[in-house]
């Protein structure tokens, strides 16, 4: 079974804040691409930004978070508030 992880992610373009619960040991970049592509799922009128990379920001430190390192690897606990960039 996949250890996974509730996180909380502001989508700042956007000025919403969603749950999505994925994996611990999913890179930070695999996963940012799944949240992008449930936004544009979810809000098909959102299509600025096309082949941009996304940021995602630890809130509790300003850090952005390496997109080769896993959630895991980085420390993020249950919870955790993101922003995407």
């Amino acid at each position: 079974m996949v250890e996974k992880i509730s996180l909380n992610v502001e989508i700042v373009p956007l000025n919403l804040e969603h749950n999505f619960l994925v994996p611990m040991d999913m890179n930070v970049e695999s996963a940012a691409t799944l949240i992008v592509k449930t936004i544009l799922d979810e809000y098909p009128g959102v299509r600025g930004a096309g082949a941009s990379v996304s940021l995602l920001i630890q809130a509790s430190s300003g850090k952005a978070l390496d997109n080769r390192c896993s959630f895991r690897q980085l420390g993020i606990v249950q919870g955790e508030r993101l922003i995407l960039m």
